[in-house]
């Protein structure tokens, strides 16, 4: 594929930073949008996604650390810094998110429900754009495959092994998170009961990430050979059910 963009002597425009920034623009773009129609003021997401980003990177570096290889962290603990290295986890950018969002609710005293609504939309369409980084290069890759619809990765500064025919595991997960955001997004308007959408996307890109797991090839570990990420999805689609259960009332849907 293509790991990298533009390469001028030592300098390197890497595919996967150009198009992850790219992605995170759209969802903050249509998280503003959203936030105007329902009754938020957009000025709260920016400002939001800047905590949000840090957090993110945060989340999503420890759960490299600590699912993908923590014997090698733990002998080079240098290293745990050095994300330009690469290693990140998007369940723990999820996650780091999440806990970010609970403070900034608190200090900006709004619910955060709705803010989770007003942001999932985004947060599912920006994780669909940010499959086509994966795909480039060469990162999350699939299992060896013989099926004719295999991808072959050959440039030597990409992540996957080369040579050798893959599951392409990111168009698969483009595929499905795709159909999480038209979840969210056809659902956006019918409700009024906060933490619906929430729990929607909670529910569906649990089930999603679930499925794909099955086709990556060097998963992060949680115990006994469990991937990590099933374990955590697995988990949000218990949160979302809960969550569901503890609305406890009829939904009101828009006329």
């Amino acid at each position: 594929m293509y790991p990298v963009l533009l390469q001028f002597g030592n300098f390197e425009l890497r595919s996967y930073g150009v198009i992850v920034a790219l992605s995170f623009a759209i969802a903050l773009w249509m998280s503003s949008k959203e936030a105007e129609r329902k009754g938020l003021d957009p000025k709260l997401i920016q400002d939001f996604a800047v905590y949000a980003l840090f957090g993110g990177i945060v989340g999503a570096r420890i759960y490299f650390v600590l699912f993908s290889e923590p014997a090698y962290f733990l002998q080079h603990p240098w290293e745990i810094l050095a994300v330009w290295h690469g290693g990140i986890g998007v369940i723990g950018s999820l996650l780091g998110g999440a806990v970010v969002a609970l403070w900034y609710c608190r200090k900006k005293e709004i619910s955060f429900l709705k803010l989770s609504d007003t942001l999932v939309p985004g947060i599912a369409l920006g994780q669909t754009i940010g499959q086509f980084a994966c795909l480039l290069n060469g990162d999350s890759y699939g299992r060896p495959t013989d099926l004719p619809w295999a991808i072959t990765y050959t440039d030597r500064r990409s992540l996957a092994p080369l040579n050798v025919p893959l599951h392409p595991i990111e168009i698969y997960e483009m595929a499905a998170y795709f159909l999480v955001f038209l979840v969210v997004w056809n659902i956006r308007k019918k409700y009024r009961t906060d933490g619906f959408a929430l729990f929607a996307y909670l529910s569906a890109y649990g089930l999603a990430r679930f499925v794909v797991e099955f086709f990556r090839g060097h998963p992060a570990i949680f115990a006994e050979g469990i991937p990590a990420a099933q374990v955590f999805v697995a988990a949000m689609i218990f949160v979302s059910l809960g969550g569901f259960v503890l609305l406890n009332k009829p939904l009101r849907f828009a006329r």
